[in-house]
């Protein structure tokens, strides 16, 4: 069942979040990098929930962001973050986060958190999506790449 997410997921998301991401390294991107949630693109930040918790209440707060859970049984088991940005030449949107539960994956879970957020883009005249992915997420870009999305650009980062 999907649902839009209420605070009182806040702590199981968290907890969602961080299993996915301790265990699978390769969803760092330069997203959480850039909030501190990550050092390098194989290393968490050693307050990586804390920093994750403060993107998290940051995004809810955004009128133009939704958050949706699935659940089953009250356990969250995947969750789509998705929002439309208007620094562009027209409003476009922006899925800032898509995760599934390893064991759930395979069952259309993903596909349908998708497709709740591409719907809603439509719905309001977004032409175009964008998203960003870990360079070594294979298994999410043959996902995005599944479900119609092209790779336009590659992101680099210079240490200062």
């Amino acid at each position: 069942m999907i649902q839009t997410y209420s605070i009182d997921y806040r702590t199981q998301l968290c907890e969602f979040f961080s299993r996915i991401i301790e265990s699978h390294k390769a969803y760092i991107s330069h997203g959480e990098l850039q909030m501190g949630i990550a050092l390098e693109s194989n290393e968490l930040a050693p307050n990586y929930k804390e920093m994750w918790l403060n993107y998290l209440d940051r995004q809810v707060e955004n009128p133009d962001n939704t958050l949706l859970l699935y659940l089953e049984n009250g356990t969250i088991i995947g969750f789509v973050l998705f929002g439309i940005t208007n620094d562009g030449a027209r409003p476009y949107g922006v899925i800032f986060d898509l995760s599934v539960d390893p064991a759930y994956r395979g069952k259309r879970i993903g596909q349908e958190l998708l497709q709740r957020a591409t719907e809603s883009f439509r719905d309001k005249g977004i032409q175009d999506c964008y998203l960003e992915s870990g360079v070594n997420n294979h298994s999410a870009h043959q996902f995005f790449e599944h479900h119609g999305f092209k790779q336009v650009s590659d992101i680099f980062r210079l240490k200062l």
